[in-house]
């Protein structure tokens, strides 16, 4: 059985912390990593966490065993909004790279694409760390990229240090962040850069999003600009460069993000820490507006429940499992679920079936579509490619 384990604040170690949200959620039969967890600030620092979780190594086996980044619906590629956004780290990366012969390791790359967009660039001297085997697999066969399987502290990343090492949408999910800096740290040449792009979790309420989305299963660490300085500020970091972006998810979700550059600095006390003021107040207002925009969906999911008739759900991601867990979906006639990750398929919520895309042919039950960042693509793969004539239930 997992074991949640309190955690002291990533940044700064102090142990005092505000509680603001207990975020649930139900479990797969397997794979499943935790049933929930308290989002809290620290009362010292201002950062964001959640708190109340598993080991770090409770993540990596998740990691491995239950990747959603192998864009396998899609031959391994990416979307459209995840290359544009690569486009834009390699243009602001690029200027603080002393040559083309500059190493440059992508931790949690994927399938490798913002390295081939590098190789593009002419930087031959490319790798990625993913802890996916399949990432590695399609990395090889799409891009000739080199992909080692693992995480950052149990393989042994053989050469010289990296003159770059890119974490874009990763320390958000890490638990010991302490030992993911030391460790980049290590294998980080002299005058080597660290470029990290994560949620700006000061901007949440400002975007449309499904209800305590940003609180998902994996993402444990809630970033401002200013909590991600003082992280690297006190592991020793240089900041060159901070930027303030928002990266379309889907065409009616926008994700906020914070982004730096940093250089090591040699025999340097940590900087004093700058207390974050902004991220308790905007998750604050970000609970509020999850909770009424949640109020209106339990509506729509308790005509469903009162209508007796049984449906299908579309979806089996942090969304579907915390409906699972706050609201009557539970008690709903679901004869399956669907869910394209074929990590997915052949396990169960509540003992009813995930099964594939491919399974629903032949079915005509209603299709509720869990989920507001693929609702509009998950529609077309109902109507345009599958020609499906089911009736849909559309949450947002």
């Amino acid at each position: 059985m997992i074991q949640n384990i309190k955690r002291n604040c990533p940044i700064c170690n102090s142990q005092n912390k505000k509680f603001l949200f207990r975020q649930k959620f139900s479990l797969l039969s397997e794979g499943s990593l935790l049933t929930g967890y308290d989002v809290v600030v620290c009362e010292n620092c201002g950062f964001g966490f959640a708190d109340d979780i598993p080991e770090q190594t409770e993540f990596d086996i998740y990691y491995q065993q239950m990747s959603k980044y192998e864009y396998q619906d899609s031959g391994g590629k990416e979307s459209g909004f995840d290359l544009m956004r690569f486009q834009i780290y390699v243009k602001t990366i690029k200027p603080y790279l002393l040559s083309t012969q500059s190493s440059i390791l992508d931790l949690g790359c994927a399938t490798g694409r913002l390295l081939s967009l590098f190789k593009e660039s002419g930087y031959t001297n490319v790798k990625g760390l993913d802890p996916s085997p399949v990432c590695s697999d399609l990395a090889a066969k799409l891009y000739r990229i080199v992909v080692q399987t693992g995480n950052l502290w149990d393989i042994e990343i053989p050469g010289k240090p990296f003159n770059c090492i890119i974490l874009s949408g990763v320390l958000e999910h890490i638990r010991d962040i302490d030992r993911a800096l030391s460790r980049l740290s290590n294998i980080l040449s002299d005058d080597g850069i660290v470029f990290i792009d994560v949620p700006n979790a000061s901007k949440f309420s400002m975007y449309q999003d499904a209800p305590f989305q940003q609180f998902s299963m994996e993402h444990i660490n809630f970033f401002s600009p200013f909590s991600l300085s003082n992280l690297m500020k006190s592991f020793g970091f240089l900041e060159l460069l901070s930027l303030k972006e928002n990266y379309p998810q889907s065409p009616n979700t926008i994700c906020p993000s914070v982004s730096g550059i940093y250089k090591k600095i040699d025999n340097v006390n940590p900087a004093s820490i700058v207390k974050d003021e902004l991220t308790e107040i905007d998750l604050s207002n970000y609970i509020t507006q999850s909770k009424k925009i949640e109020e209106r969906i339990h509506q729509i999911i308790n005509d469903v429940v009162d209508k007796a008739s049984s449906i299908l759900v579309w979806g089996t991601g942090t969304h579907t499992l915390r409906l699972m867990g706050t609201s009557r979906l539970s008690q709903a006639k679901i004869s399956a679920f669907i869910d394209s990750n074929y990590r997915y398929q052949g396990k169960t919520i509540f003992d009813i079936p995930i099964i594939s895309p491919d399974d629903i042919k032949n079915r005509d039950e209603p299709i509720l579509i869990s989920s507001r960042v693929f609702q509009e693509s998950i529609k077309i793969q109902i109507k345009d490619i599958l020609k499906l004539e089911n009736n849909l239930i559309l949450l947002y």
